[in-house]
């Protein structure tokens, strides 16, 4: 089974975009940044005023594709290679459009400098070329306004990278949830399996074993116990065909073969199975089980049935009890055994951890542990998920 999705893998997958993505927006700036210096060379008076907005426009655009291919470029080197042009074509008085370099200069650069007080000091810097250029060059341009123009531009592109960063992270987050919920899915199958699987060839062997040793000497027993085996397994067999078909998400109500879930009123015919194979167990309810809501029920189904599984193949022999107490608020079960061989303190196998999950999963609890010679499990379910379910 693959280890479970962590975290870490929201920064992997953050990290896979930002080249390709640095890589269009290059794109995109050298595109309307050519737009720009054709519209200024067009608009420019004399043929030395339009070589000098085609010289600096080149230099401009020049700027773009260099951070797109070095993506170390610092973004003072980014910012003053492209702003540069621009506030120099407007001290030249070589046409206001070439502004229009500006906020395509810090919209760049926004964009692709990861340092936020890097494109804090870009961003004011370019708010505050117009106001340096009418204070050196006093002439009637709009300045003003193109100031709030680049302030605009400058503020959208740090709106847009905040977007984008937040797609990224809800992308990631979404593919980890799904990741996870493939993972917590296997586990619940895995956990269906074992008790369902565990549980049917544990009494399946016992009835064998019963047959082994009736065979000679009662041969009507022997047949007997290995009908209920053939049973057992008939059974075992349509549960994991429903168990299988709830997975496909077919509709198998109408299905005679359909197997409905177990709840807390199958645990008399779960005790009387076993009961039947020569096991010694006793099954003692206080209150209502047809009450018990069917969440709530399969869990404490599931919690008996692997407690008399493992009592069975730890303890073979050694009496065990049940006992079920059902309340308005909770479901408390305790199945013990006395005498046999147990397993080892501290050895934990895959059904109790299941059980433990299981419990968990409805908010419960779970103890399990050796006692009075024997082994000891018990739960505390609380009610009422039935309902919401």
């Amino acid at each position: 089974m693959s280890p479970t999705p962590t975290l870490g893998t929201v920064g992997l997958v953050q990290q896979s975009e930002p080249a390709a993505l640095e890589d269009l927006w290059g794109r995109r700036a050298v595109v309307v940044a050519g737009v720009i210096g054709l519209v200024g060379i067009v608009a420019a008076d004399g043929a030395a005023a339009r070589l000098e907005v085609l010289a600096l426009s080149v230099v401009t655009l020049a700027g773009f594709a260099a951070r797109s291919r070095w993506r170390g470029m610092p973004a003072v080197v980014l910012g003053a290679w492209t702003f540069l042009p621009a506030v120099v074509l407007g001290l030249r008085q070589r046409g206001e459009a070439t502004m229009f370099l500006l906020v395509v200069a810090v919209s760049f650069l926004v964009l692709v400098t990861p340092d936020r007080r890097a494109r804090m000091v870009a961003g004011v810097l370019a708010v505050s070329a117009p106001l340096v250029v009418q204070a050196i060059s006093p002439q009637d341009w709009g300045w003003p306004f193109w100031m709030m123009g680049i302030a605009f531009g400058w503020l959208s592109s740090e709106q847009t990278r905040r977007f984008h960063a937040m797609a990224t992270e809800l992308t990631a987050t979404r593919e980890l949830l799904a990741d996870q919920a493939v993972h917590l899915e296997r586990r619940r199958i895995a956990a269906e399996l074992h008790d369902l699987v565990g549980h049917s060839l544990t009494v399946v062997l016992l009835n064998l074993t019963g047959a082994r040793r009736l065979v000679r000497d009662d041969p009507d027993a022997a047949t007997d116990a290995l009908l209920q085996a053939e049973e057992v397994g008939r059974a075992s067999l349509r549960e994991i065909r429903a168990s299988a078909r709830a997975l496909r998400d077919d509709e198998g109500a109408g299905d005679p073969a359909f197997v409905p879930t177990p709840s807390a009123r199958d645990l008399p015919q779960l005790v009387a199975t076993l009961v039947s194979t020569g096991a010694r167990v006793d099954l003692d309810i206080a209150g209502d089980i047809d009450e018990v809501e069917p969440v709530t029920g399969l869990v404490a189904y599931r919690v008996v049935q692997e407690s008399l599984s493992n009592s069975s193949k730890h303890a073979p022999g050694a009496p065990a009890h049940v006992a079920v107490a059902v309340a308005p608020d909770a479901v408390d079960i305790d199945v013990s055994n006395t005498g046999g061989a147990r397993r080892e303190r501290g050895v934990a196998g895959v059904g109790l951890v299941g059980m433990r999950e299981r419990v968990e999963a409805v908010g419960g609890t779970l103890q399990a542990g050796p006692h009075a010679g024997g082994w000891r499990v018990r739960a505390h379910l609380p009610r009422g998920l039935g309902e919401q379910a």
